[in-house]
């Protein structure tokens, strides 16, 4: 990651606060959290509970209040023995406190095998007693179950995690109030927001990183084109010149604003290529021999070998090493012709031709908009996009740097 590389540039107060507060913001929803993790606790152990209670009342009801010994015992009076099946249910259940033959409350129905009731807080079974065939009901007596709650809780090993209490905070199952201890989260919660303390000062650096990095070569090199530039009476604004021409054409021609910005910027650096070679070839007066024009024409792949050490900017290797190509194959460096060349260069060698003869040269003056227009009419150029820069003329009659059509003369020609 580049971010590991570009902290020793950035001030130790900047890390630490991005780190204080990403920290911070974590730590924040702590409370929330731990509310949450102990409701949904909560929740769980209630089901738990519940279950575990459902399970002793059906065993209990099918194992000895569906027989046929127990009805009778009830039925004829037999005490010793209800008592003693009593005593067992006692000592074999632990979640059974005490367990005694009743008379029928007036609200514990018939039709139930048994009913469970919340009494201040302390829970009870009522059981109905049938024959092993469910054909006969004592309909006078029922036996009454007290639940030991705490035995039930500590059997499911959830007694260090809930206490049943009257004054409990939370709802527990069957309306029984407890206090219900979650997960401790902190130590969980402090290692995570340290992590993301950690991650988000590395984020912001890696972002940092990759905006300066992309900042600076595209920016950068522009700089160093326009100081370039500006040594040679021509190529001053040159570059910049070409950009805005591009960048209306785009504009004209519906592209999207992200395309004509990346038009604007390549054409920023399309002649970068031109960098190291000799002014004298550049601002030579007379025609060139045939090793300065040799020379010359190298500039594209020279630029292309310019862009292709920088990462960010090699998106516009097209427009600096095609923007010389033309419709006809007569262009340079590929002679490459019509759907070969991408409308990105075709865009810029219309603007860049379009920029050279509107300017003044070492061996003629500038041509007019109306002349330099109606010579590349009969140019080897995209032919839509000469006729998109008609369209557009009155605009670049105020956007381009240093010049008026009016003042541009139209008795010189290219020959």
């Amino acid at each position: 990651m580049k971010g590991f590389d570009e902290l020793r540039y950035i001030r130790p107060t900047l890390v630490i606060f991005v780190f204080a507060v990403t920290v911070v913001l974590m730590l924040l929803p702590y409370h929330i959290f731990q509310n949450e993790a102990i409701d949904y606790t909560q929740k769980i152990y209630s089901g738990i509970f519940e279950t575990s209670v459902e399970n002793l009342a059906s065993a209990l009801s099918v194992g000895y209040f569906q027989w046929s010994a127990m009805y009778n015992a009830v039925s004829s009076g037999d005490e010793e023995f209800v008592e003693e099946m009593l005593q067992e249910i006692q000592q074999d259940f632990l979640g059974v406190r005490s367990a005694r033959l009743i008379e029928r409350p007036p609200d514990v129905l018939l039709e139930n095998q048994y009913e469970l009731s919340n009494i201040d807080q302390e829970l009870y079974l009522y059981f109905n007693i049938y024959d092993s065939l469910m054909e006969n009901e004592v309909s006078d007596r029922v036996v009454i179950a007290s639940i030991d709650k705490d035995a039930l809780l500590s059997e499911m090993h959830l007694d260090e995690r809930v206490s049943l209490t009257s004054g409990g905070s939370k709802s527990f199952a069957y309306g029984l109030r407890a206090e219900v201890e979650g997960y401790d989260l902190t130590k969980w919660l402090i290692f995570h927001s340290l992590t993301a303390g950690i991650l988000g000062v590395l984020f912001m650096m890696e972002v940092l990183a990759l905006g300066l990095s992309r900042y600076y070569e595209m920016h950068g090199l522009q700089e160093i084109m326009y100081l370039w530039e500006l040594e040679d009476s021509y190529t001053a604004f040159h570059s910049k010149n070409v950009s805005k021409i591009a960048g209306l054409l785009g504009k004209k021609l519906g592209l999207s604003r992200k395309k004509i910005q990346q038009i604007v910027n390549g054409a920023k650096l399309h002649d970068i290529g031109k960098i190291g070679i000799s002014q004298k070839i550049l601002r030579k007066r007379g025609p060139l021999d045939e090793i300065e024009r040799e020379v010359i024409q190298g500039h594209p792949a020279h630029g292309k070998e310019v862009l292709e050490h920088f990462k960010y900017l090699q998106q516009f290797i097209p427009y600096v090493y095609m923007h010389h190509e033309r419709e006809d194959g007569s262009g340079y460096p590929q002679g490459l012709k019509g759907d070969q060349i991408p409308l990105e260069a075709k865009i810029l060698a219309v603007a860049d031709v379009f920029e050279a003869l509107t300017a003044n040269r070492s061996y003629r003056d500038a041509y007019s908009f109306a002349k330099a227009v109606e010579m590349m009419t009969e140019m080897p150029l995209d032919q839509g996009l000469v006729s998109a820069l008609i369209e557009i003329l009155p605009e670049l009659e105020t956007e381009l740097s240093g010049r008026k059509a009016e003042n541009c003369l139209e008795q010189r020609s290219l020959s």
